[in-house]
């Protein structure tokens, strides 16, 4: 049941009002779950009796329906800890939760965790977005990693009931510059691996080359995950940074979790690096003490080598890319060089290469050809 009242009015005949009061009404909306006491709202702003009859049934028919959202008076930083703590906790690795909060503390909090989150409109969000990329200088790329954050913790606020609409399905995603990959030619390795042949090191640029691994897992790799008779190393956990510390995980993904065919070359040149280790370690690469070499210093030492090397400047992660766009070309099959970099689906690898495939496919056109006349036909053995 509803209940209406003529707010401010200070006519003696409320009948013939004329001082224009609005009209308010107020109506019960359940019982908390929690104290068990009946909970009630209360709308106001309408310009007649009539007008508020119909909100009210409005409102109750939604009551009674149970579609009704009350939305939270919760600011941004309120829903953003709930969601931390009921939901990224438990789902998040922990290496990603520290990324993400890293964000949230540095980029969100400080911008729009003061404000109510049903309060916060899509220009709101436009605006940080461009705030950051064309005052602060960041990228398109770390924008949009701001956009899918937000993304994630509106839709636990439309979940939890609430907000009734999600803002952020009406917020463009920043689009990032597209890059072209960069890579190094078979003469740039071997500039490179000559410069390197006597750091400590070197054995860090090999895997990555010939095995395509990434920088966590090679500096997450112990002893005992290398099978030197079967010629095989065994992806089974990486190394992380959390916070100003390093912790071991398990990869991402199942796929990444894998087995590596390697080759005689790879396992002289890991015999060589264990009889040069100073420390006895469990793990292939560490520093001079034993303990787990610190990815930005090994990013350190990896510009350092371009610039004696004098080849072109990549990052540590693009001579994955080296070592899978190298098999494309010498036409080996996506599938196994997806097995290979660890890929949770060939269509990651597919997406990824694809500035390699129409060279495979001219390839694959004159094979077909050569084919049907006879001709030899440039294969690779599988």
């Amino acid at each position: 049941m509803a209940y209406y009242r003529r707010r401010g009015c200070i006519c003696k005949n409320k009948k013939k009002c004329t001082c224009g009061a609005k009209w308010s009404f107020t109506v019960d909306i359940g019982v908390d779950p929690v104290t068990r006491k009946r909970k009630q709202k209360t709308v106001s702003g309408f310009s007649s009796k009539k007008e508020a009859q119909i909100a009210a049934e409005e409102l109750e028919r939604q009551v009674r329906n149970k579609t009704y959202i009350n939305e939270t008076d919760q600011t941004l930083n309120q829903v953003i800890d709930e969601w931390v703590e009921w939901v990224a906790k438990n789902n998040m690795r922990p290496s990603t939760l520290n990324n993400r909060m890293g964000i949230i503390n540095s980029r969100i909090k400080p911008k729009l965790g003061h404000v109510k989150i049903k309060d916060i409109e899509p220009s709101t969000v436009h605006s940080l977005y461009n705030k950051m990329i064309n005052e602060e200088g960041l990228s398109k790329s770390y924008a949009r990693t701001v956009h899918n954050l937000l993304s994630t913790i509106f839709k636990y606020a439309i979940k939890s009931n609430k907000v009734k609409i999600n803002i952020m399905e009406k917020v463009d995603a920043p689009i990032p510059e597209h890059k072209e990959m960069q890579t190094w030619s078979v003469e740039e390795i071997d500039k490179f691996l000559n410069e390197t042949k006597d750091a400590p090191t070197h054995i860090t640029y090999v895997l990555a080359i010939y095995i395509g691994m990434r920088m966590g897992e090679i500096l997450g790799l112990r002893w005992k995950d290398i099978d030197f008779n079967n010629k095989t190393i065994h992806i089974v956990q990486t190394l992380v940074r959390i916070g100003g510390g390093f912790d071991f995980q398990e990869p991402k993904t199942k796929n990444s979790k894998r087995q590596i065919t390697i080759t005689d070359d790879v396992i002289e040149e890991l015999k060589k690096h264990k009889e040069q280790q100073k420390t006895e370690s469990e793990l292939v690469v560490t520093t001079s003490i034993g303990t787990p070499y610190s990815p930005r210093n090994l990013q350190r030492n990896f510009n350092m080598f371009i610039d004696r090397a004098k080849v072109t400047k990549i990052r540590f992660h693009d001579l994955r890319h080296t070592h899978a766009t190298l098999l494309l070309k010498l036409g080996e099959n996506p599938k196994i060089v997806s097995e290979r970099l660890g890929h949770s689906k060939i269509t990651v690898t597919l997406d990824t290469y694809s500035h390699v495939l129409p060279d495979m496919q001219k390839q694959a056109s004159e094979n077909f050809s050569n084919l049907l006349r006879g001709q030899n036909v440039v294969k690779t053995d599988k």
